[in-house]
């Protein structure tokens, strides 16, 4: 195992990593590559690229992550981490860990895109599946944003206490939709629908033209993402019910 395989392992069991929304233009080309399947050369390029990009402004932060991570795990392979964060050169092992893990992540999402994009294509042509578009939507900006369920938690319980409606599912949306995080989802959707072919990418991107409302509840974008997290909370607490009962039963 690489000393950055060995980082890559703790970054991934302490979930310390680079934000998404930090990632600059090497990083995503880096991801680009990754999900491409370009040549080794090509990818090592942008992955040094890459770190040089973000080591200098984001060590710190990544060592007071790594530093909170201590209290619950004794690896001394976080020891080693911590030693890093004072070294400036950005082609570190722990650096470059940083990288890989960040790129790999968003060049999933860049294929679950695509898949995504290629079975709505096929709805499209079939019956026009507005509903399957608004879906198909959210689920595309959570993830490009790596939104999760618990960032969002009490305002998901309450809608799904008071009940689907016009009023509640507005209400959801201004409870939940800063500016913000409303124009990130659109310079997302631009980025990952840029020369994409296809009439979904194609509806994509009006999408990630369109002006940012000053409502929330009336931003078509976020109130799909949104709607996006609710439909993953309830199947969340889905599977965590069917596995109660299941350790009931067994008991």
């Amino acid at each position: 195992m690489s000393e950055i395989e060995r980082f890559e392992m703790l970054l991934g069991r302490t979930g310390v990593g680079l934000p998404r929304g930090v990632l600059g233009f090497e990083a995503r080309s880096y991801a680009e590559a990754i999900a491409g399947g370009d040549a080794d050369t090509a990818r090592e390029r942008f992955r040094h690229l890459a770190a040089a990009e973000h080591w200098p402004e984001l060590r710190l932060a990544i060592g007071a992550a790594l530093e909170h991570a201590r209290g619950a795990d004794d690896d001394p392979t976080l020891d080693d981490a911590l030693e890093l964060v004072t070294v400036d050169d950005p082609d570190n092992p722990l650096s470059l860990a940083l990288v890989e893990e960040a790129a790999r992540s968003l060049a999933a999402v860049i294929l679950r895109t695509d898949e995504r994009l290629a079975v709505l294509d096929r709805r499209l042509a079939d019956d026009g599946a507005s509903d399957d578009l608004v879906r198909t939507v959210g689920e595309i900006v959570v993830d490009l944003l790596d939104l999760d369920v618990e960032d969002y938690e009490d305002e998901i319980a309450a809608y799904l206490r008071v009940g689907e409606s016009n009023a509640s599912r507005d209400q959801l949306a201004r409870a939940t939709g800063d500016e913000d995080v409303r124009s990130w989802a659109r310079d997302e959707l631009e980025w990952i629908t840029d020369g994409a072919e296809g009439t979904a990418a194609h509806a994509l991107a009006r999408f990630a033209h369109e002006d940012v409302p000053k409502d929330p509840a009336h931003d078509a974008v976020w109130v799909a993402a949104v709607l996006a997290l609710v439909e993953e909370a309830v199947e969340i607490a889905a599977v965590d019910q069917s596995a109660d009962l299941e350790l009931e039963d067994a008991g």
